[in-house]
């Protein structure tokens, strides 16, 4: 074997290992690693022995040589059945459970128990729900009615008094 053999053999087991170690950095050992700092080292090593040992045109041979090789190896292990045998794989098909009844329906009446403020907690048909208001605060041990029924919650508003609303209106009038 000659010399020139003898080198080239040296600089293509560094960028092997380099980018061995490249790969081992990326996919399975977290953040920057032992992994990460000798691959560096081990490109390098490479580019160094090339550039020193055979000439400037064997180093930038070199240096083009490992770009490519490492390129063209992370795509052929992100693309392998090795990789895609690690991946998760299954799917979630279910819904959070919801603490609203399929008994509660648009305009049930029922009973503040903590002040919505615009979120608390009512009372209705004997289920404790959480609650949104529309937008107004809403007293603790308020009677509110039931405006709409999402997954998780329901929006409810306060029972205004008949007396209250004739009186609303009559000053709504008188301006």
């Amino acid at each position: 074997m000659t010399y020139l053999a003898i080198d080239l053999i040296i600089i293509g087991v560094l960028l092997l290992l380099a980018v061995v170690l490249v790969i081992l950095e990326l996919f399975f050992l977290p953040g920057l690693s032992v992994a990460g700092l000798a691959a560096v080292f081990f490109y390098g090593g490479a580019l160094y022995y090339a550039f020193a040992h055979i000439g400037i045109t064997a180093g930038i041979a070199t240096l083009a040589g490992a770009i490519v090789i490492t390129w063209v190896l992370i795509y052929c292990f992100l693309h392998s059945r090795m990789l895609d045998k690690m991946k998760l794989k299954a799917e979630i098909d279910s819904t959070a459970p919801t603490n609203v009844k399929q008994t509660i329906n648009i305009g049930d009446k029922g009973l503040a128990l903590s002040r919505l403020n615009p979120m608390g907690t009512v009372l209705i048909d004997g289920c404790t729900v959480e609650a949104h208001s529309t937008g107004e605060y809403i007293e603790e041990s308020t009677p509110v009615q039931v405006i709409k029924v999402e997954p998780t919650a329901i929006v409810v508003s306060p029972i205004v008094p008949e007396k209250k609303t004739k009186q609303i209106h009559n000053q709504d009038k008188d301006k």
